[in-house]
């Protein structure tokens, strides 16, 4: 049941959640302009590499990055983002050429907990039915995204990770898209609200505001990941 004043115009406290690294450089910023708009709403920000529950945790608005299950919450797409292979141009410069998956093997590799610590996996090559997973021996394993990139800056092996975490690399010529013709197909960007909460005027004001932004956002940094 909502609130007298939430029925009349956008009031109280907004509870969000994103990823870390896109809820912190992405939707935060966008957040913070919504809240000079709006000065009798506050928010909270929960920047988590885990599945949340939004009933169960209170959450108003989520950011998600991937294929989303049915379900009765409500999804505006925002765009997309590639899972990709990249490192430096100084570290490549010393290394064995890398021209499909399977030359992995022979790099020293950056390696995420949650983009799989043993081995990396990617689609049929053409004319096979059969997905590539290529074993990882990880000179270095890491559970968050900023300490991969910083290290494949740094020229000490190929990482992956998500277009939109190493947009600006590339775009500096820092990193080196590698194996493009061997991505697997893109995952959705969403923003998505429980069944009902677009009627709170706090919620369908922030979600006015930031959804046209957000679509340009994305769309931006995948223009500085070029296939």
């Amino acid at each position: 049941m909502l609130a007298a004043g939430e029925r009349a115009a956008p009031l109280g406290m907004l509870t969000l959640t994103a990823p870390l690294v896109s809820g912190a450089h992405i939707l935060r910023p966008i957040l913070d302009a919504f809240l000079d708009t709006q000065p009798a709403v506050t928010a909270r920000l929960l920047l988590l590499d885990r599945p949340v529950n939004l009933l169960d945790e209170g959450i108003d608005v989520a950011l998600r990055i991937a294929h989303l299950p049915d379900s009765s919450l409500v999804a505006i797409r925002l765009g997309e983002v590639r899972k990709v292979v990249c490192a430096s141009p100084a570290y490549l410069a010393s290394r064995p050429p890398l021209s499909e998956p399977r030359d992995l093997a022979a790099h020293a590799c950056i390696a995420m907990t949650q983009f799989g610590q043993d081995s990396w996996s990617f689609p049929p090559a053409q004319g096979s039915h059969a997905p590539r997973h290529v074993r990882l021996a990880p000179r270095l394993l890491v559970n968050g995204v900023e300490a991969a990139v910083a290290s494949a800056v740094e020229g000490h092996g190929v990482t992956r990770v998500f277009s939109y975490q190493v947009a600006e690399e590339v775009r500096a010529g820092r990193l080196v898209v590698l194996l493009p013709e061997a991505e697997p197909p893109p995952l959705p960007v969403h923003l998505i609200a429980p069944e009902g909460r677009l009627s709170v005027p706090k919620v369908r004001a922030f979600v006015d505001f930031a959804v046209p932004k957000l679509k340009a956002r994305f769309a931006q940094l995948g223009k500085l990941v070029p296939r």
